[in-house]
């Protein structure tokens, strides 16, 4: 009997460390999954559509966005993004770019999005880093390109040329909050 009581004295705290430790490697191992809780209000929400349109020189464009998600252990990624192929001049792609610009600040201050970094500039395109509860997010807008011509039976006036204007966001959204905003995407 003593030696019952001995083993079984000995092999509870060794057992239940074990199950400790068993918790804390599962829970280390833990998937985290792409759900609407983890997309932010600015993800859900944002649009340039309403900019493009004011800039557009007539109501043949093409327009094309994407959004894909997947999963992860220490956070979950949103990817999304914008293509536009329009008719414009190049006069207003400077213009343009200043809009998109200033309405992604906008649109973030809205969804009460916090902009960390922003940098470039309408010939180089421009970035923004930002969080937004439990997530950091990227947006990027890339410079207006030339192309591609579109296929079309009436040429285009003078002045007027086919381009592409192209919007990227990710975010990464992080169960347990943001530790640190020097993390960057």
């Amino acid at each position: 009997m003593n030696s019952r009581r001995l083993a079984i004295t000995l092999f509870t705290p060794v057992f239940l460390v074990c199950l400790v430790a068993a918790a804390g490697v599962l829970d280390h191992l833990r998937t985290y999954y792409p759900t609407p809780e983890t997309e932010s209000a600015f993800l859900k929400n944002y649009t340039p559509r309403p900019v493009i349109d004011r800039f557009r020189e007539n109501k043949s464009f093409s327009f094309g966005s994407g959004f894909a998600a997947g999963a992860g252990r220490k956070y979950v990624t949103h990817q999304g993004g914008f293509q536009f192929h329009v008719v414009m001049r190049r006069e207003n792609w400077l213009p343009l770019m200043n809009a998109l610009h200033n309405d992604v600040l906008e649109q973030l201050a809205n969804n009460g999005a916090e902009v960390v970094g922003q940098s470039g500039n309408w010939q180089v395109g421009f970035r923004f880093d930002y969080r937004i509860n439990q997530s950091l997010g990227l947006l990027i807008i890339s410079p207006v390109a030339v192309g591609p011509p579109a296929r079309r039976t009436i040429l285009l006036r003078d002045g007027m040329e086919d381009v592409t204007v192209k919007i990227e966001q990710t975010e990464k959204w992080f169960p347990k909050g943001i530790v640190r905003v020097e993390q960057k995407l």
